[in-house]
């Protein structure tokens, strides 16, 4: 009998999943940089995939999702990578207690953020960023309508009005969207 869980899984498992994590992790380890001391917060973490790729190169990773079968899920990744230093949580992203971070990694969820919450969301994410946010979201275009993606001028001017720069700006993606990195100034 199958699980109910399986059929909400984001990243590919076999034959259950949405999205290949390789193709994901590929180009967003080409632009990370990261130093062993840094404190990483993965807004979003899924089943932790890339969450463990993160605090292997880190002494610390705060991770959350609001779906609880994920947060287990990516307990049970951690484990099987003999990863230790994650603190994976159930939260939201408008009650999520955020701290300082190093760098924050926003990974194809903002968009889904509903828009009352998101600028708000947005701006406390960069507030509490100390050096770099990586973001990945479907950017409205003649492809992308506003129903499923956000206007570019709603992030870059939260980043801007924080005190960070767009140092990275991939070309948009089919099933990806864009991927961003953001330093501060």
């Amino acid at each position: 009998m199958k699980k109910i869980w399986h059929k909400n899984l984001y990243y590919k498992t076999g034959s259950e999943g949405n999205v290949n994590f390789d193709k994901r992790w590929i180009d967003l380890s080409e632009i990370v940089k990261l130093n062993p001391q840094d404190k990483i917060l993965d807004v979003g973490c899924a089943e932790g995939l890339i969450t463990i790729q993160l605090a292997k190169q880190t002494k610390n990773v705060d991770a959350f999702d609001r779906e609880p079968y994920r947060i287990m899920i990516a307990k049970q990744n951690a484990d099987k990578a003999n990863v230790s230093n994650i603190n994976f949580s159930v939260s939201s992203y408008t009650n999520f207690q955020y701290s300082e971070y190093d760098s924050i990694f926003v990974l194809g969820v903002y968009h889904k953020i509903k828009t009352p919450f998101r600028k708000k969301s947005l701006d406390k994410m960069f507030k509490n960023c100390r050096k770099s946010l990586y973001m990945r979201v479907p950017i409205v275009s003649d492809k992308i309508t506003i129903k499923v993606g956000v206007e570019k001028r709603e992030i870059e001017d939260i980043a801007h009005n924080n005190g960070f720069l767009i140092t990275y700006k991939g070309e948009p993606r089919n099933n990806h969207g864009t991927l961003y990195k953001f330093d501060r100034r």
